[in-house]
């Protein structure tokens, strides 16, 4: 078990697990484009994933079981002045329950303070996704306010709850 930066080098095996688990992640987040799970696609959200990274701005990582993605796990709008950033992350359907969410945000938390001086860690996480409520709470985050009626996904209308992980 490895977790990398993404890079170039991962476009086979990241378009392999997104497009694997297109309708699991879709069952509970907004859809990507169609364009997403082509070659192209991929390409060009690894290259905005590498200038984000470039910038300072963003982190993404992919955990790799047995030569294969099993999930993913992104720093997004790592902020200087308030020294904040927010989570996420997705894990293949087929890998869920083995402890790789845990993992992978332990290591977000690790990244963040390490090598983007970030103290306050944030996360969404919609009321459809209780397992991604218990993976931020066993790392240490709290829920601080819920919102309901945030979005609707497959007709369904769905809160979110705000959590934050301070100081890290």
């Amino acid at each position: 078990m490895i977790f990398e930066t993404l890079s170039v080098k991962h476009l086979a095996m990241l378009l392999q697990f997104e497009s694997e688990n297109k309708a699991w992640f879709e069952s509970m987040l907004p859809p990507r484009e169609d364009y997403f799970y082509r070659d192209l696609g991929i390409k060009m959200h690894i290259y905005d994933a590498i200038i984000n990274m470039q910038l300072g701005t963003h982190y993404s990582g992919v955990l790799i079981v047995n030569e294969q993605i099993v999930a993913r796990a992104n720093l997004k709008d790592i902020t200087g002045q308030t020294n904040t950033a927010a989570v996420g992350y997705r894990v293949a359907k087929n890998s869920i329950g083995k402890g790789y969410a845990s993992f992978c945000l332990n290591e977000l938390i690790s990244i963040a303070a390490q090598h983007y001086a970030v103290n306050q860690l944030e996360a969404l996480v919609l009321d459809n996704n209780p397992a991604s409520k218990a993976v931020l709470l066993k790392c240490g985050f709290k829920a601080q306010s819920h919102k309901d009626n945030y979005m609707t996904i497959n007709g369904l209308t769905l809160g979110v709850t705000h959590f934050s992980r301070a100081p890290i």
